[in-house]
This record gives structure tokens, C-alpha cells and sequence, in this order.
């Protein structure tokens, strides 16, 4: 097995452009839009495992050896007849399926709060940052680039509107933007959008798709920085497009980490169904790296090459039969360039999740329903996961292995899902192939078991081998009763805490001390459950769900408060419900609705919310705020401040965030100044 080289470093050049992608023929659109509604990009990635959990591991791509290690797989696709109807890209969509676009400082400086992280250390993107004396929001509108809005905060505590900056699109028809990085300097913002443009079909398939449909859209992902060293005169920056799709990013220190997926559209794979084998064989014979890699544009200009096929880790054997890559690109926000290092392997991705150390993608290998009536997983799903070492403005590979199961459907969930702890990884995964994607599939629909898998690397053969199961044969126990499907896990430390539901909250407590023997020590029921779970002082949880009555019938918004320093013995110290049926929550939407500052004893909660009086009727909307005790044992709601009718929908693009007494609320792209 061939040892991994070191990552081949490209410097940003002087300014100049990103774009193009794969497509999906007319005739697979049922599959398209499957793909589309459930967000998954787990077409590809897959490995084939021995059937101990051993994944075959990757190795760096030789001069010509990805091309040829594609078109070993269409050759096969095409022995079986099967390009005619295998998916050609999932980067392209017909037009009709274009988603909506929906003061100084004191003498020590104030408290405040900042994005809610799931690791220490390792920034998310959002939509509202601040240094401490200034702020700034990211908003989005259809048509429209984004733009960027810095805040001046006086010393009264009240944000003052500056100029704002507007993001260009590029000839894109619209940027959705998942978020902004801060740099550790505060004089830096990233922004990371994803834009969908409409034009001809990709000049590799040209004739053939433009027959089939002469309009597509095309997605890329941006990368913009942002000037905020002088915050009364932000200016735009160095501008990338990457083509593909945005999995996710982090940020450690200066260095942003950027995941996409890239389906190419190859012409051997959209070529009339009629054309001979050999023509198609031809086809395939005529591929070049080229045909192969995305590629970026910068500050709107010429294409050029991301990365050389060299860049690559091919896998020698891999499940999927899809085309696809996943890059990850680290950019240095100290760069005015945005110098930048790209690694890409063979397979999809669509989770992401990073700790201190390393970073880990997967990817669920499933097969695309031909429908949207009944989805589900087939019977022996696995999810593939691959570990890379985080380095200077570098990754490097280290592993591979598989889980059993997928991740489930709430992909804002997901990164939950993972947790590294003194060098092991443990996931817990979905392991039927039917499950809840809303609280009503509950009245239809079987629930989904779930296990807790821990994985350690061995670097003798570059994998991520199983140390241990829960549930096994010693400890056979299911997570939750019968019936009863996951909702919530937080791993902390070497301890986890999952929650599942269908007519009661059962809290459970894993012992994870013990890789070689995770086990259950503690169960809590109580009503209700809890869909995220927040560390608080004094070995205690703050869980924020919904509250439900005794036939499992969820009705209004939960906060809840318990006590598990005591693993056998977790309490329920203080509960409050707010609202009726239809009530909801930014957390609803985005895990970094919530916004937290821990003050002593007591936390500070401020979350974006619509409280019904009754069934989804008698709305209000504001932002909610609330005090919980952790050395009383209370939870005190002050209730909702800047109260107006806005809809479900607009609370996704609602942050808030905290500076000493005042508490700053993104409300319909602006921003306003409350008292705590």
C-alpha cells in the first residue's frame, strides 16, 4: 500500500475568478428531486469493508490514475448497460427546480456571547459576528447579492447602522449564504455562500444535453472576504468560486476549511440511450483529468484549474458507482489573496465534522428511490467516514472506515452525531431503513433503532477500526425503548447523552470511559423530549424541545433543566413549557439559533421564537428571552421583546447575540439594540 505524499500547496495568484457542473437528464428527474427535497449527497463514497469494519484505504492519485480509475467504473456501468441510466451529476438542475432564494470599549470589556460551537476552538459559520465593539450581519435576498452590514456600538450599548457592503453575484441568479468567519484578528470576515446560475449546458456534453434540456443551473460555491479592519469603510475583497455544492465549513485560528462535493457531467453518461456500447466505450476512452476536476474562478474572471488530478486520494475499492468528488480547500484569512490548499478524494460527502485535531467527512451509501412516495434506506445501509489530519494550512489523510446505518434526516442534526475524545471517534447512527423526518411519521411510521459505534485509527493499514458497539452482544439493550426514535446526543467528555422519544423523554446516560465497553448507567423519563442538548455549570444540561401530552402528541415549545452529575441518577431540576401547537423556535431551523451567555450561575438565553396562544392560531413573534439558575434550579422566562408578525420561514435567517446588558436582535435584515 502506497504511503500518502505530502499535500501539494497552491498560493492564490494575483485577483482574477470559479463555475460549470454535472446535470441531471430529463428522464431521471424523479430521482433528481428526491435528491433535492431530502438534501442528501450520498450518492457516492461509498467503500466496500471485509466484513470486520476494515475499510480499504485511499492513496494519493499517480499522473493519469483517476482518469483511468473513472473509467474502469463507467466501463463497468457500461458492460451492464446501465449509463443510460445512470445519474449523470447532481451539480445541475433543470430551472424548474430551482430552490427559492429566499462603543468604545470600558475599561475591561463586556461579556459577550458569540456562536454557539459544538467543539471549543473551532468556529462555524453564522450570521451575525462581533468583535466586541462592532457587529455585523449577513443577509441574503433573491436576485441580489448579499450584503454585509457593520454595526457601531456607542457607549450606551445601541448598535449604529454603517455603510453596508453587497456581495456581487457573478451572473449568478441568486446566493444563498450559509454564514460568516471572523478572523482571529477581527479584521477579516469569510463569507460562504452557495450560488445557482443559470445557462447552457457544459461544453463536454453540449449537443447531447442541450437536446435534452437547453436551460440548466449550474451551483458553486463562494468564498468571499471582507475588509473590516476600518469598519466604517468595509471593502470587498479577494472573491473564489469553487464548483459544486457546499457540504460545510470551520474555522481554527486563521485557517478556513472548506468541504464541497462536485459531480462532473461527463459525456459518456448522458450520451441517447440508443448509442451503441461502443460509442459509449469510445466516449469513455476520450476523458481526460480535465473532464474530471472542478475548477474556480476568482473575482468573477477566467476559469482555471482548483487542483491537479495529482491532488487526488482514489480509493481501490469503493461501493458506489456514482462520480463524484468531495474537496476540502483551506484558505488563510490572513492571506489578502486567500492563498489556499485543496486535497480532493473520490465519493461524496454529506457531513462534516472537525474537531481540534482532525477533520472527519461521511457519507451515507444509499441507493436513489425512484419516487418521492415512500423513501427509505435499503436494509443493510452503511456510512462510510474518512479522517484527515489538520495541519499548517494543510490536510492530510489518515483513514477510513464504515458504521452501520445513516445519519438520519435532519442535516442540521448531524454533526452531533460525531464526537472525537483522547483520539477515538464515536457516531451514532440510524440503523433502519424507516424512520421519523417529522414528529407525524410517528402516528405511521416505525421508528429507527439507533447504535453508538466507536472508531480508532490504525495507521499500519490506514483505517478506522471498530473498537466497540452499542448495542452488542453483551449489552444487547437498544437505545430507548421499543417504539422510540433518537432525537438528541450530545457526547461530553467520556460521557454521552441521547434522548429519544414517542411518548415520554427518556435522558440516557452512556458511559464511554471504557472504549472497549460503552454502556448505559443512568435513564431519566419525564414528558416531552429535548432535540438539543446544551452543557451548563455544575455537571448539568439545558434541553430545548417541545413538551407533549400523555399520548405523545407534541405540543409547545420545552426548556428543561436537568441534573446529571450523578450518571445513574439524572434529575429533572426545572422545567418550563411556553406556548401551544405550532410554536417554534430559530433552533427549529439553524443549530445556531440559540444564543447563550453564562453569567456566573446563571445562563442567558436568547432564541428567536413564534409562541402560539392556542393550535397554530394567536401568534406572536420575537425574540424570547430566559434565565436559567443552575445553582437554584430555575428557569425564568422575561418573555418575548421586539414582537411584529413575521412568518416561519423568516425565522431562519434570525440570530441574536450578547454584549454586556444588551442582548442584539437579527430581525428581517435588521439589526436592533434590547435590554437584557
Amino acid at each position: 500500500m502506497r504511503a500518502c505524499s505530502s499535500l501539494h500547496t497552491q498560493r492564490a495568484p494575483a485577483p482574477h475568478g470559479p463555475l460549470a457542473h454535472g446535470l441531471v437528464p430529463a428522464a431521471l428527474m424523479p430521482a433528481a428531486l428526491v435528491a433535492l427535497v431530502f438534501t442528501l449527497a450520498g450518492c457516492g463514497g461509498g467503500s466496500t469493508d471485509s466484513g470486520d469494519g476494515r475499510a480499504d484505504a485511499q492513496a494519493v492519485s499517480q499522473p493519469g490514475e483517476l482518469t483511468a480509475f473513472v473509467q474502469e467504473r463507467l466501463r463497468r456501468l457500461n458492460a451492464q448497460g446501465q449509463l443510460g441510466t445512470a445519474a449523470a451529476g447532481g451539480d445541475l438542475i433543470p430551472t424548474t427546480l430551482m430552490p427559492a432564494a429566499a462603543p468604545a470599549a470600558a475599561n475591561a470589556p463586556a461579556a459577550r456571547s458569540s456562536t454557539l460551537l459544538q467543539e471549543a476552538g473551532v468556529d462555524e459559520a453564522d450570521l451575525l459576528q462581533s468583535d466586541g465593539m462592532h457587529l455585523y450581519t449577513l443577509q441574503a435576498a433573491y436576485g441580489t447579492g448579499a450584503t454585509v452590514t457593520p454595526y457601531e456600538r456607542g457607549s450606551d450599548g445601541r448598535a449604529t447602522r454603517l455603510a453596508a457592503v453587497q456581495l456581487p453575484l457573478d451572473g449568478a441568479s441568486s446566493l444563498d449564504t450559509d454564514g460568516m468567519h471572523m478572523s482571529d484578528d477581527h479584521r477579516t470576515l469569510a463569507v460562504i455562500g452557495r450560488a445557482w446560475t443559470m445557462g447552457a449546458p457544459p461544453t463536454s456534453c453540449l449537443e447531447v444535453c442541450a437536446s435534452l434540456m437547453p436551460v440548466w443551473m449550474s451551483s458553486s460555491v463562494h468564498v468571499q472576504r471582507v475588509d473590516v479592519s476600518n469598519p466604517a469603510a468595509a471593502a470587498l475583497g479577494e472573491r473564489v468560486q469553487i464548483d459544486g455544492t457546499l457540504v460545510d465549513s470551520r474555522r481554527i485560528g486563521n485557517q478556513l476549511y472548506v468541504v464541497t462535493t462536485w459531480r462532473p457531467t461527463l459525456a459518456p453518461l448522458v450520451l441517447p440511450a440508443n448509442t451503441s456500447a461502443a460509442d459509449r466505450d469510445a466516449a469513455i476512452a476520450a476523458l481526460r483529468p480535465a473532464d474530471l476536476l472542478p475548477r474556480l474562478r476568482r473575482n468573477g474572471g477566467a476559469s482555471e484549474p482548483l487542483m491537479a488530478e495529482t491532488d487526488c486520494y482514489v480509493r481501490d475499492a469503493n461501493a458506489s458507482t456514482a462520480v463524484q468528488l468531495t474537496t476540502v480547500t483551506v484558505f488563510d484569512l490572513a492571506s489578502t489573496t486567500l492563498a489556499r490548499s485543496s486535497r480532493c478524494f473520490v465519493g461524496g460527502t454529506e457531513a462534516l465534522y472537525m474537531s481540534a485535531s482532525n477533520l472527519y467527512l461521511a457519507t451515507t451509501r444509499w441507493t436513489v428511490p425512484t419516487g418521492l412516495v415512500g423513501f427509505s434506506y435499503p436494509a443493510e445501509i452503511r456510512t462510510d467516514i474518512h479522517k484527515f489530519a489538520l495541519g499548517s494550512g494543510s490536510v492530510t489523510y489518515r483513514g477510513s472506515g464504515s458504521v452501520a446505518g445513516h445519519l438520519g434526516w435532519d442535516r442540521e442534526k448531524t454533526p452531533y452525531r460525531f464526537s472525537e475524545h483522547n483520539g477515538d471517534l464515536r457516531v451514532l447512527s440510524f440503523t433502519g431503513s424507516l424512520g421519523w423526518f417529522m414528529l407525524t411519521d410517528a402516528n405511521s411510521v416505525a421508528a429507527s433503532p439507533a447504535t453508538l459505534t466507536i472508531l480508532r485509527e490504525r495507521s499500519s493499514d490506514q483505517s478506522l477500526q471498530p473498537v466497540a458497539t452499542l448495542p452488542n452482544s453483551t449489552r444487547p439493550g437498544t437505545l430507548g425503548k421499543p417504539g422510540e426514535q433518537v432525537y438528541a446526543v450530545r457526547f461530553l467528555g467520556d460521557r454521552a447523552y441521547v434522548v429519544t422519544f414517542r411518548r415520554t423523554d427518556p435522558l440516557y446516560v452512556l458511559d464511554l470511559a471504557n472504549p472497549a465497553d460503552p454502556k448505559t448507567v443512568g435513564e431519566l423519563e419525564v414528558a416531552g423530549f429535548s432535540e438539543f442538548l446544551f452543557p451548563m455549570p455544575g455537571g448539568q444540561l439545558l434541553g430545548v424541545g417541545r413538551d407533549a401530552d400523555s399520548t405523545g402528541r407534541a405540543t409547545g415549545l420545552k426548556f428543561a433543566l436537568f441534573d446529571v452529575s450523578d450518571p445513574t441518577r439524572p434529575v429533572q431540576r426545572a422545567s418550563l413549557s411556553l406556548g401551544a401547537v405550532g410554536s417554534t423556535t430559530a433552533l427549529d431551523m439553524s443549530r445556531h439559533g440559540l444564543n447563550l451567555l453564562q453569567m456566573g450561575n446563571v445562563a442567558r438565553v436568547a432564541l428567536p421564537s413564534i409562541l402560539t396562544g392556542s393550535a397554530y392560531a394567536d401568534y406572536q413573534h420575537g425574540l424570547l428571552k430566559l434565565e436559567v439558575d443552575s445553582a437554584a434550579g430555575t428557569i425564568r422566562s422575561l418573555g418575548l421583546g421586539g414582537t411584529d408578525g413575521a412568518t416561519y420561514a423568516a425565522l431562519a435567517q434570525e440570530r441574536s447575540l450578547q454584549i454586556g446588558n444588551n442582548v442584539y436582535y437579527l430581525n428581517g435584515g435588521n439589526l436592533s439594540t434590547l435590554s437584557w
